[in-house]
């Protein structure tokens, strides 16, 4: 089975509920874009507007090799100057005005229409909740965000910056302040990767069927979950409280495996990486779940393809989907 190999295979329309007002501070549009990530459009409508980074807000983030549509606010800049931008496979509509700039709780989730290519056969299981997994966008392309991230909380400064290709200049803690974003992305990676190991063995007790599908970053357990209980599994930071025994029992055992303990997670040298305690579900539901044409694959000579269309919440990976749909094929 193969994704992505156009970016109209691809196609995902952000959710959201919006508190839009009469007027505000903040003007909201939707962004249409083909073959740009996020941070990188977001970077270049910026340098175009000749504003900071910091007036835009987004809540989600989109891959690249993809056909996407999410919500953005601008602060303080007249809509039509950002409508009169040109940018190269990317689109600006104004929606309206708001009294706050766009964030995670506006964000409900993403409906998605996805062309599987290269199959044998039609696929013609319907799923409805799968595990809740981070997947390999989260990790990056040669899976070394979580590694980074563990040097980060082992406090070794100067192989997380090797880790993410940055100078340190013989001073890697001031390398990695000057390169914030990246280096809380590589951070939560690591929390990722830990809550992926937790939530496979989790997968692996109590799943019926259970079998594994290698990632970037390791294995993920599939199997039928639809009478596995929905726990909220800690992301792990250095005051993660447990409700679960079990759960804690397995957080200790992988923390053992990794040489990292608890404590660990608080990295003085960058306050800008404490965070109240989140947890994440251990499955997700997938809606409205659709097969909507199933033909010759004109990309993949003698197969087949099949376009699917479902909706996830917010933080749910459509990859995963594919992954346990690919598992079953």
């Amino acid at each position: 089975m193969n994704i992505k190999q156009t970016p109209e295979d691809f196609i995902v329309k952000e959710l959201a509920s919006i508190p839009f007002t009469d007027s505000g501070e903040y003007a909201y549009f939707l962004l249409r874009k083909k073959e740009w990530n996020t941070m990188d459009a977001v970077k270049e409508i910026a340098e175009r507007l000749s504003i900071p980074m910091k007036k835009l807000s987004y809540a989600g983030i989109k891959d690249k090799k993809a056909v996407t549509e999410q919500y953005i606010s601008i602060q303080g800049v007249p809509k039509e100057k950002v409508l009169g931008l040109k940018i190269k496979d990317i689109e600006l509509v104004f929606l309206g005005y708001a009294k706050e700039r766009m964030n995670n709780n506006m964000l409900n989730g993403n409906a998605f229409r996805i062309t599987l290519r290269a199959l044998e056969k039609e696929i013609k299981i319907i799923p409805k909740l799968i595990p809740n997994y981070f997947d390999e966008q989260r990790f990056g392309f040669k899976a070394r965000n979580h590694l980074a991230g563990k040097a980060i909380v082992q406090k070794d400064f100067k192989k997380a910056c090797e880790y993410m290709g940055i100078s340190s200049g013989g001073q890697p803690v001031d390398a990695l302040i000057k390169k914030r974003d990246n280096t809380v992305l590589c951070f939560h990676a690591y929390q990722s990767y830990l809550f992926n190991l937790v939530l496979a063995e989790y997968v692996k007790r109590h799943a019926k069927d259970s079998y594994e599908v290698s990632y970037n970053a390791g294995t993920m357990a599939f199997g039928d979950v639809s009478n596995v209980r929905n726990i909220a599994i800690p992301i792990l930071h250095f005051d993660a409280e447990f409700d679960n025994d079990e759960v804690k029992r397995m957080y200790e055992r992988v923390l053992g495996d990794e040489g990292v303990r608890l404590s660990d997670f608080l990295v003085r040298q960058m306050p800008f990486l404490i965070q109240t305690s989140p947890s994440r579900m251990a499955l997700a539901a997938v809606k409205d779940f659709q097969s909507l044409e199933f033909s010759d694959d004109e990309l993949n000579k003698g197969l087949k393809k099949q376009t699917v269309s479902f909706s996830l919440g917010k933080g749910s990976y459509a990859t995963v989907v594919v992954k346990a749909l690919e598992a079953l094929e």
